[in-house]
């Protein structure tokens, strides 16, 4: 084993951190909730961003990433979630260049879109402009969830 001669010794080094605890509850409630919003009529899981069935599936159902709308709120909260698959999921999560105050605009200005069955949001991820499509009653859920919330600017 010459490829290990002179490589340094793997050491432990423990730090204190803070977590958030995950809502596990709330995010089986989220799953629950956007499931069948975004079951489309052939039984397929569409993510709201790439807009492509959702690419496997864990105990015969497909599975999805519930990813919060914005960092910002402080609760847990079902509808503030949405359906995105693996992929999408990592860069919404690690390379959303849109802040959260522009997506709150946009859930916004929505609110007078009254009677729609499904609407697009733009954001821009890893560099790609991206449209996030949400079905009416999401929408309507989390524009009244944001709107009502003292936590939001």
């Amino acid at each position: 084993m010459e490829q290990g001669v002179g490589a340094p010794d793997r050491k432990a080094v423990k730090r204190e951190r803070s977590l958030f605890e995950d809502g596990a509850e709330e995010v089986a409630m989220a799953r629950a909730y956007l499931r069948p919003m975004y079951t489309n009529p052939d039984g397929q899981l569409v993510c709201q961003c790439c807009l492509q069935e959702m690419p496997f599936k864990v105990n015969g159902l497909h599975y999805f990433e519930a990813v919060k709308v914005v960092r910002c709120l402080d609760k847990h909260l079902h509808q503030s979630r949405l359906a995105l698959c693996p992929t999408c999921a990592a860069m919404y999560k690690y390379a959303r260049d849109t802040e959260d105050e522009e997506i709150i605009c946009q859930i916004r200005g929505k609110s007078g879109e009254a009677g729609f069955s499904s609407t697009k949001l733009d954001v821009v991820l890893a560099g790609l402009h991206r449209n996030l499509r949400f079905v009416g009653k999401h929408l309507l859920d989390l524009e009244t969830l944001l709107c009502g919330s003292d936590e939001v600017g």
